[in-house]
């Protein structure tokens, strides 16, 4: 196969990664490529990447940060930034804890937007990795995400199906959702998303 999950990194990665969300993102509002990698090595299971194994290069990225219930709050009242996150306050995962989930950056590589099998290889090791936590008796009462682009904002409604909650300062939506057994009954139905989208463009493995 020509790409490959990836969820181990090295400084290499960060930097495809930093300059993939450049190309969507004002850079004032993504993480430096320092930052994140001193939250990668305090947490490693925070970011799931899509190799193109014949250019050797990330060409796209989930992150996805552990919030305690106190940095939830404050998110979805527009006072926390997932970039004022640093290592001190990044959670550590432990068993038999609960955590609310930050959906905090999606992006994929603009040469490879009409790839789509890099999307469904993202959802699927999004998927992957949060089952392999709850195998670790980790637990999640609910995710947020925060929609700065359009395309952001359609897929947060659309396929995460969360709920608009909120406007930031700068104007983006802060959506979650309503409570957890709405996020347990999404993450069931999600392998049926991934099977459609796959169907839809005649993505096969």
């Amino acid at each position: 196969m020509k790409y490959r999950i990836e969820y181990k990194h090295n400084i290499k990665d960060f930097e495809d990664v930093w300059y993939i969300e450049k190309d969507y993102l004002k850079p004032s509002t993504i993480a430096t490529i320092e930052q994140v990698i001193k939250w990668d090595n305090k947490n490693n299971d925070i970011h799931i990447f899509v190799r193109d194994l014949e250019k050797d290069k990330i060409v796209g990225e989930i992150t996805l940060l552990p919030l305690s219930e106190e940095q939830f709050n404050s998110f979805m009242n527009n006072t926390l930034e997932d970039t004022e996150i640093n290592e001190d306050t990044l959670l550590e995962y432990k068993p038999n804890e609960n955590y609310y989930l930050l959906y905090s950056a999606m992006a994929i590589d603009k040469k490879y937007r009409n790839d789509r099998i890099v999307l469904s290889l993202l959802l699927k090791g999004f998927y992957d990795k949060i089952n392999s936590l709850k195998n670790r008796n980790i637990d999640f009462l609910n995710m947020c995400a925060e929609g700065q682009t359009p395309d952001g904002q359609k897929f947060a409604e659309s396929f995460l199906d969360l709920k608009y909650k909120n406007n930031t300062k700068e104007g983006y939506k802060l959506y979650s959702f309503n409570n957890k057994k709405e996020f347990d009954e999404w993450l069931i139905r999600l392998p049926k998303y991934i099977e459609s989208y796959n169907n839809k463009f005649s993505i096969k493995f």
